[in-house]
């Protein structure tokens, strides 16, 4: 009987150790801790921690995580056989993580911890792992030869993917880290400066301009608001505005843009202003070549075109080259000599030939021409009268449909009245300009029925055309500083916009200048009476 009582105890004392063994309490991991040093506090082994908890990410913790302990183990923890495991510390650089000053910690020093089984080996274990017998035993320089002791822990460290993965992902994102933060404009707010001249009744060919430009912006801020976009916009007249009194109020310091004023003496006042505030600052007609230096905010539409002739003689030449280049003196009081000057050295610096007559000797070109080439006839002069002397005598010579001829010329040439159209047609005119109303293109229809529609009115006749401009204008701006905000400028390359009538490719003259618009194109007429702009 008592040897029964005392098998019943035993049993019943083992039962409530087996019952201990499965009970569990919640840890909640606090900054800094590993499952090393946790298991160590419970006096666990990190295998029973990790049967506790499937679902545990053993590469590592975080602070605030809970995890189950068990309350007794028959684990056996030996101490002194491996270098306790990096806890989880800040990377010398921040990482952002999404928003500024929240920062993620870096990995631990090793991926996870080893608890030896019987018969493992430093050759089974780093097989298991993927790493070298070397790099394990670098992670723990208790390891003698390749004797482990059962129960010991042992440092796993990363493998070489794994380091080069994480170390392309702090780069990353480091990168991230130190781009700008950009700044999007719940809504954008423009001023527009022109000269309205709203006091007085008279109609002015520079009011209906200006009034044109106006409501050209607003048509684009239109379509600009159905793509989500929202925009305030300030109109203020120039004519009877002091600057002075303008830029004080309170609203002018919060502007995104601000479009104008088209007076000089104005102009400079506006633009140190907008310097000051980081204002992008549009000036749409001033061709004032100096107009952006020491203004890095300020975005010049309308350039000299003395500054696009380099483009000009490049285009020419690439399109060009194996022609029968011919240029015609037309002894015209608007000769442009030095761009013809330039024009010609630009073609021995490239080795293209070309050729030379005066207008008086014209009837000698007909031995400079060729029938196996393109003719391309260059006057001295883009005057309508000198257009219509040279045509007259190229028509006079009675040429056979054996010569191909092209004539190549100047931005006034879109100016030309109708009665020049069967020469431009005929002789297939070519000329470069920084803009151009292509009254085939469908788009440009559209607009201008619109337009109508809205206005009541057609634009004024004039080159360029002031609705197209505006339009232009409130597209390409407002619309960037939409996509981008604060990062706009970074973005000028990836502002892609089909123009109406002003194709914008600007350019910065150098560090602290303002950008001045670069874009070019060339106009080529044809006889059936297509217009191919590129």
């Amino acid at each position: 009987m008592k040897k029964f009582t005392l098998f019943l105890m035993t049993l019943l004392f083992a039962m409530m150790v087996n019952a201990q063994s499965t009970e569990t309490k919640k840890h909640e991991v606090q900054s800094g801790e590993t499952l090393y040093s946790i298991a160590r506090m419970y006096k666990v082994s990190v295998a029973d921690l990790l049967k506790m908890n499937p679902n545990l990410n053993p590469d590592y913790i975080m602070a605030g995580q809970k995890i189950n302990v068990p309350s007794t183990t028959g684990g056996n923890v030996q101490q002194g056989e491996v270098s306790v495991p990096a806890t989880l510390v800040q990377p010398s650089s921040a990482l952002l993580n999404g928003q500024q000053g929240q920062q993620t910690s870096s990995r631990p020093k090793y991926k996870t911890i080893h608890e030896v089984q019987k018969k493992e080996t430093v050759y089974s274990i780093s097989r298991q792992y993927g790493i070298t017998e070397d790099q394990l035993r670098a992670a723990n320089p208790s390891i003698k030869k390749d004797k482990v002791k059962k129960g010991s822990l042992l440092n796993i460290p990363y493998t070489a993917e794994e380091d080069r993965q994480y170390n392309e992902e702090l780069r990353r994102r480091e990168e991230e880290a130190r781009k700008p933060k950009i700044k999007k404009y719940e809504t954008i707010k423009c001023a527009i400066i022109l000269p309205f001249s709203l006091s007085s009744e008279e109609v002015t060919a520079e009011k209906q301009k200006m009034t044109n430009l106006y409501q050209g912006f607003l048509m684009a801020i239109d379509s600009l608001k159905k793509q989500g976009c929202s925009v305030d916009i300030y109109a203020y007249d120039e004519v009877k505005t002091s600057m002075s009194s303008l830029l004080q109020k309170a609203e002018m310091k919060n502007m995104q843009l601000i479009v104008g004023p088209m007076r000089q003496y104005n102009i400079t006042t506006v633009a140190k202003f907008a310097h000051e505030k980081g204002i992008t600052h549009v000036i749409p007609q001033s061709n004032e070549q100096s107009l952006v230096n020491e203004h890095p905010t300020m975005f010049q539409v309308n350039v000299p075109y003395t500054m696009l002739y380099p483009q000009v003689y490049s285009r020419f030449i690439e399109m060009h080259k194996k022609d029968n280049i011919i240029f015609v003196g037309m002894n015209d009081t608007n000769d442009n000599v030095s761009y013809i000057i330039d024009f010609k050295m630009a073609l021995d610096q490239n080795a293209v030939p070309y050729k030379r007559v005066g207008i008086a000797d014209f009837n000698t070109i007909k031995d400079l021409l060729r029938t196996d080439v393109r003719n391309v006839i260059i006057p001295s002069s883009g005057s309508s009268l000198a257009f219509e002397t040279l045509c007259k005598n190229l028509t006079g010579l009675n040429l056979s449909s054996e010569y191909d001829v092209q004539l190549f010329g100047y931005p006034e040439w879109q100016t030309f009245p109708s009665k020049h159209d069967k020469y431009m047609l005929k002789y297939m005119a070519q000329f470069f300009t920084s803009f151009y109303s292509n009254n085939e293109s469908v788009r440009l229809q559209q607009f201008k029925s619109r337009f109508r529609s809205w206005f009541q009115n057609e634009q004024y006749s004039s080159f360029p055309r002031y609705g197209e401009l505006g339009y232009d204008i409130g597209a390409y701006f407002v619309g960037g500083l939409h996509r981008f905000g604060s990062a706009f400028y970074e973005n000028l390359p990836n502002n892609t916009y089909h123009s109406l009538e002003f194709p914008f490719h600007f350019e910065k003259k150098n560090d602290w200048s303002g950008y001045q618009n670069k874009s070019l194109l060339f106009v080529t007429y044809r006889p059936d009476g297509t217009v191919i702009v590129r």
